[in-house]
């Protein structure tokens, strides 16, 4: 009979966590396929990069020297060698606060941010 009191205020906590448990399976679950799913499309994006360069290579004559080089003026562009082509900062068009040019607008007037380069 005691053992019957003693469970009774512990059912409540007991059922949350069940539930909390199941939850983060499931989380655990759809980050495991974005994960697999990032993965195919990194994949996919070496295998098109590799395509690219190997046409680039063979019709223009660039050496790899030449695309070693380019690869790391780029990554220098933000001041770090860091592997990573990183947002930089510039000044709104319009209303000239500064903001990185990984945003297409700017957040604070809404106004359309042109991107010097493509990635960029």
């Amino acid at each position: 009979m005691l053992d019957f009191f003693w469970q009774l205020p512990q059912q409540p906590p007991i059922s949350q966590a069940e539930v909390n448990s199941g939850a983060a399976r499931r989380e655990i679950q759809d980050h495991h396929a974005r994960l697999r799913d990032l993965e195919q499309q990194l994949e996919r994006v070496t295998l098109v990069s590799q395509a690219l360069w190997e046409l680039l290579r063979d019709r223009s004559g660039i050496t790899e020297d030449q695309l070693v080089d380019k690869i790391t003026e780029v990554d220098l562009r933000d001041g770090t060698k860091d592997n990573r082509l990183s947002p930089r900062v510039v000044a709104c068009p319009k209303c000239e606060r500064n903001i990185t040019t990984r945003h297409q607008r700017c957040i604070y007037c809404g106004s359309a941010v042109t991107k010097e380069h493509i990635y960029q």
